[in-house]
């Protein structure tokens, strides 16, 4: 009979061989955990920003009615997605567009600010299913609405 260490010989290697894989998923799962994260985090942070314009420059002359120009809308979604009312430079995030920020007067003095920003993960947009079935999606809508009540 062979001795114990010789019989042992390699058995590292396949206990790594195994564990490896797992270890890999938990930590891509951990990067796109903070990463969505990150991705939410950026996008509220500029709705946020963009309903406080809002409050502030929907209510025209001292009627104290709200009424949001088309102009304030312009820039209101300019802002949440560029970080300024002109709408130059980079977006905030990658395929944020100022179409996927919704602009409203909801009522009671109150202004409303909603962004629905598509987020895809690192890996694309699909999951591939290598021909067993339709590809899996991976993209999901992030939604955030803040609603102010607009300042006179």
């Amino acid at each position: 009979m062979l001795p114990l260490r010789s019989r042992m010989r390699g058995v590292a290697t396949l206990e790594l061989a195994m564990a490896a894989p797992v270890l890999c998923l938990l930590v891509l799962a951990t990067a796109e955990l903070g990463r969505a994260f990150i991705h939410y985090t950026t996008l509220s942070h500029g709705v946020r920003q963009a309903a406080r314009y809002l409050t502030e420059h929907s209510i025209n002359g001292t009627t104290g009615v709200v009424s949001i120009s088309s102009t304030e809308i312009a820039r209101t979604r300019n802002l949440a997605v560029y970080g300024n009312t002109a709408g130059t430079g980079t977006q905030r995030l990658p395929r944020f567009q100022p179409n996927q920020v919704a602009v409203a007067s909801v009522g009671n003095d109150n202004v409303r600010v909603l962004a629905t920003y598509p987020y895809q993960p690192m890996l694309g947009a699909t999951l591939p299913t290598f021909g067993l079935g339709d590809p899996i999606s991976l993209t999901f809508n992030m939604q955030i609405a803040v609603t102010m009540r607009a300042i006179s």
